[in-house]
């Protein structure tokens, strides 16, 4: 049998020295008396010798207080004392363990046992716990494990799964569990839960439980063990309702962007293109689906055809600071769009870049009707001149023959002589003829804005109108030749006579007007399947074409020095319109002129 080394006591001092801690041997006095020092710190260690000295003065306050009622506990008792304290000094905080034993009557020995590094580290995951706890709470985050045998959850945490917190582990079978569960992720929840196949994997479900909303969590399962012969799942979760609420609003939010009436895009200073809603694809003829990050603004889009103008925008957008409207006349035939209102605002992303946004309106429907408004004001105003010019006409018109009338009615009175008395008559006459005509015009112009016109349609034999107007303009010396273009065939229309015969009449006595007396008018008409069209040509002097649509015009003359009102024409195509007809002329200056008139057709043979 081996000799027992630990009991030998030649070796016991070596045994010591090598197992034990700081040993020290006090007596009643708390006087130390001997010492076996280990430790090594400001208070005790190898260069101090504490031996004759009171173990209390070395220690500071208040440790030595609590050492000093630890020792008379163990002098009166005869028991042990065994607890843990601090030790501060001026460079950290050490911990130690400090055993008291009744040696004998007289002295106490202790054990001085340095903790610091356990206790540093107990600390730390104490810290660390308590701080996994707070972001818990903060975040809504839950633990739990799953036994896939008896299909059972253990969970606690602050995830709010049941409405409730749980700071200690409860258990729930899994069919409770999914009967809170929203009836659409039930299946998906249980799938997520027995997939051998992946072993880590996130998955998002609902709660719904009775009078409450919605409860969005998101469980992640990161390990699987086998303990006790049982296959467990460990994972988390986490209440992600407000995540989801936010997200829901900022897709929301997104989707009425995208899907904006308005071209928005937005990009960052170099000019690398972030984003681009539908309508700014569509304008710009970019694919939804396809990927614009690497593009430069002046190379997608029309409004930016260089680099230069991309700057140009950027720096007057700094100089707006951060906030510039302008005009954009970039025009888009295929979309009908001639002009935009844009606004750019530069607004910083979460990485502290400023992006600028660029939203562009479509205003062309606001132009157009801007530029109608000046054509129609424009026209009022050339109306209103016209029409002073017509007063001032028709004043100088009226007067001329009621003076002839006035005048040679008292001429005529007084002369005896017949054969002058003839011809004071026939002028007195043709004075009259033309104040009847001038006030012909007027009513019938009134009568027209009134919508007082009404026709008479009848059956009407169109080689019957020429005959009777060819009847109406006989052959005069001293005017140019008119010639009828009569057809040897017969043809009847429906039509309003009278109306038909009073243009034609306006429009040869029109050309007499302005064809010299050796020149020629033509008159006529040609049938086609669906109208028929009557023709006044005369080789006069023409209409230059900036005069051709004026001409139609109410009041206008193209030389105010010529007889009449200026309303000949403009009766000429209102009379035409009203028959559901288009009156028109051809005509270059100084080689005479083409009048037409097409109206529908709807013949009687």
């Amino acid at each position: 049998m081996e000799k027992k080394i630990l009991h030998d006591l030649k070796f016991l001092e070596k045994v010591l020295n090598m197992t034990c801690d700081t040993l020290l041997l006090v007596n009643k006095d708390n006087i130390c008396v001997d010492a076996i020092m280990k430790t090594n710190n400001p208070v005790l260690n190898s260069n101090i010798d504490p031996i004759g000295k009171n173990l209390l003065s070395i220690l500071p306050q208040p440790t030595s207080s609590l050492i000093e009622q630890e020792f008379n506990f163990c002098r009166q008792t005869g028991e042990t004392s065994n607890l843990n304290y601090d030790l501060p000094t001026e460079e950290q905080m050490y911990y130690f363990k400090f055993v008291i034993h009744k040696f004998d009557e007289e002295h106490l020995i202790c054990q001085y046992r340095d903790i610091t590094q356990r206790s540093n580290m107990k600390y730390r995951l104490k810290s660390a716990l308590t701080a996994q706890l707070e972001v818990g709470k903060v975040a809504m985050i839950g633990h739990w494990t799953y036994d896939l045998h008896q299909q059972e959850f253990t969970h606690n945490g602050y995830s709010n799964l049941r409405k409730k917190n749980l700071e200690e582990p409860e258990k729930i079978a899994l069919q409770d569990l999914l009967a809170q569960v929203h009836p659409d992720d039930r299946k998906k929840m249980e799938a997520f839960l027995h997939n051998d196949a992946i072993e880590y994997s996130t998955f998002e479900y609902r709660i719904k439980q009775p009078d409450t909303p919605i409860t969005y969590v998101r469980a992640t399962k990161y390990a699987k063990r086998f303990e006790n012969n049982i296959h467990i799942i460990d994972g988390f979760s986490q209440n992600v309702s407000d995540f989801i609420k936010n997200r829901n609003e900022l897709e929301m939010v997104l989707a009425v962007v995208d899907n904006a009436p308005y071209s928005i895009f937005a990009c960052h200073k170099n000019g690398t293109m972030a984003f681009a809603n539908k309508a700014c694809r569509q304008q710009n003829g970019l694919k939804e689906e396809e990927v614009i990050a690497d593009l430069k603004v002046f190379e997608c889009l029309r409004e930016f055809t260089t680099e230069e103008a991309w700057n140009l925008s950027v720096q007057k957008i700094i100089s707006a600071s951060g906030y510039y409207q302008y005009r954009c006349d970039t025009v888009y035939p295929e979309l009908d769009i001639i002009g935009s209102e844009c606004s750019s605002l530069m607004i910083k992303n979460g990485n502290g870049e400023d992006i600028i946004w660029t939203i562009k309106r479509d205003i062309s429907d606001q132009l157009r009707y801007e530029e109608q408004l000046l054509r129609s004001k424009e026209a009022a105003e050339e109306s209103e001149r016209l029409k002073s010019a017509f007063i001032s006409n028709m004043n100088h018109e009226i007067r001329t023959p009621l003076s002839a009338i006035m005048g040679f009615g008292s001429i005529i009175a007084d002369t005896p002589d017949p054969e002058l008395r003839k011809e004071y008559g026939e002028l007195l006459n043709a004075n009259s003829s033309q104040l009847l005509r001038l006030i012909t015009d007027v009513l019938e112009m009134s009568q027209m804005d009134a919508g007082k016109v009404r026709l008479k349609n009848s059956n009407v034999s169109l080689k019957g109108i020429l005959n009777e107007l060819s009847m109406s303009f006989l052959p005069n010396a001293e005017q140019p030749i008119i010639i009828f273009d009569i057809p040897e065939r017969e043809f009847v229309a429906r039509m309003d006579r009278g109306r038909v015969i009073q243009v034609l009449v306006n429009l040869i006595n029109n050309s007499l007007k302005f064809t010299p007396p050796e020149g020629a008018i033509h008159v006529g008409y040609r049938l086609s399947n669906d109208y028929v069209e009557f023709y006044v040509k005369d080789n006069g002097i023409g209409i230059a074409k900036e005069n051709q649509e004026l001409i139609f015009n109410r009041f206008y003359k193209i030389n105010s020095m010529d007889k009449g009102t200026g309303l000949g024409l403009a009766i000429c195509k209102g009379i035409v319109e009203q028959m559901n007809g288009q009156l028109g002329v051809e005509s270059e200056l100084g080689q005479g002129a083409i009048f037409s008139i097409r109206l529908p057709l709807s013949e009687q043979n």
